[in-house]
């Protein structure tokens, strides 16, 4: 079971009202690649989607730190995916006006499916 990877661009105010600490420009911007979390072939096949909801502080060089489990989706094989998944995240902030980034709060949300190869 796979987890696409996704960027993301989203105005960093959105996340000082997602209730990160942040007082930045409302024109910075935001891009987030999540690498892909492999449900690995040799743990146990999962009989219903599982979702795994993951927590990282990503530093103002966009690399992230404390990464920990929000949701468990009670599956160890599928938490350790998605924490490795997580680990492997790299973020840059393009600041306006000569700001500097930031470091600030990342919460992922990792859905395996049952089935081979089916990601949602």
């Amino acid at each position: 079971m796979i987890r696409h990877a996704k960027t993301l661009a989203v105005p960093l105010v959105a996340l000082q009202l997602a209730g990160c600490a942040m007082f930045l420009p409302h024109d910075n911007t935001l891009s987030c690649t999540i690498p892909v979390a492999v449900y690995p072939d040799d743990a146990r096949p999962i009989d219903r989607e599982v979702t795994v909801l993951v927590r990282a502080l990503i530093t103002a060089s966009g690399e992230p730190e404390n990464v920990t489990i929000t949701t468990s989706s009670r599956n160890a094989a599928a938490d350790r995916a998605a924490v490795a998944a997580m680990s492997r995240a790299r973020c840059t902030q393009k600041a306006a006006y000569g700001g500097k980034p930031s470091p600030f709060t990342l919460t992922q949300p990792f859905v395996f499916e049952p089935g081979v190869g089916q990601p949602k």
